[in-house]
């Protein structure tokens, strides 16, 4: 991995710049994201199905199911994002290979960083955000900058200072909102489409006329119901993909404007020219 190869212009961006960039990315590789969206989502459906169907109470259960294989499609990504944009090609078998190579570390520190996240969310949202902020890039900083363990959690740090945690609180606003109304939208398509076509309600179909509009007959389809839990599940990871890679341009883009990234690659790729012009 060269910092000469780079094939992003490297430059400062706003999170709508980031977002724009991601479409481009998927558009252009969605090939290789979309296997690796696959090995997660589909196994991360299944599970929450046998689970929901065997169990009740089953929405937080479902919700965990979705952070555990939310975590390695991000490691898996970010594994495979860094190669490519440094001139490499994104292939879904070294990702997950160089992803495996440092899993005792990404574990831990995406326990820790989970709990954080979790105990932040019984606040409301913006607080589980807030720990996002600070520790939202551990996989770029694990995974492609090869941190050490007992370094990754002061790197974070650094990335957040002059402002970082700023701009990172303003773009994961932004993708959460757009990520939620996108999930959202997703989920009420597939409701009535479903309910129209099959004639085989899901959700806002029972919800009109098995409930009776009765606050305990909704709350049962809201934590019991196979169908919906399994339509909820897939409409999180419907626009997930996206989503990551978006804030994995936004921490490109955190370096670019603390650590004058920029700068950096401009000297390293007149170094290789020189060095070629002499040669």
């Amino acid at each position: 991995m060269r910092v000469e190869d780079c094939i992003v212009a490297v430059e400062r961006r706003t999170a709508g710049q980031n977002f724009d960039l991601a479409c481009m990315l998927l558009r252009h590789h969605r090939a290789p994201v979309f296997q690796l969206w696959l090995l997660n989502a589909i196994p991360s459906c299944v599970l929450v199905w046998l689970y929901s169907s065997n169990s009740t109470d089953s929405l937080i259960p479902s919700l965990l199911i979705f952070l555990l294989f939310c975590s390695m499609f991000n490691a898996q990504l970010v594994a495979g994002l860094g190669p490519l944009v440094f001139g490499e090609s994104f292939s879904p078998r070294r990702s997950i290979q160089r992803w495996r190579k440092r899993f005792w570390g990404w574990a831990f520190l995406t326990l820790v960083i989970r709990i954080g996240q979790i105990l932040a969310a019984f606040l409301l949202l913006f607080p589980s955000l807030m720990v996002t902020a600070q520790s939202g890039h551990m996989n770029e900083v694990l995974l492609l900058e090869q941190s050490p363990l007992k370094k990754s959690f002061s790197r974070l740090s650094w990335l957040t200072q002059a402002g970082g945690y700023g701009r990172n609180m303003a773009s994961l606003t932004t993708l959460t909102m757009f990520w939620l109304a996108l999930s959202g939208g997703i989920f009420v398509i597939i409701d009535v489409m479903v309910g129209t076509l099959l004639n085989y309600p899901l959700f806002l179909g029972r919800i009109f006329s098995e409930t009776g509009n009765s606050a305990a007959g909704a709350s049962s389809i809201l934590i019991d119901s196979p169908e919906f839990l399994t339509l909820l599940q897939g409409s999180l990871w419907a626009g997930w993909p996206l989503i990551r890679i978006a804030w994995f341009f936004c921490y490109l883009d955190q370096r670019i404007r603390s650590e004058c990234w920029d700068l950096q690659v401009q000297f390293r790729a007149e170094a290789v020219r020189l060095e070629g012009a002499t040669g």
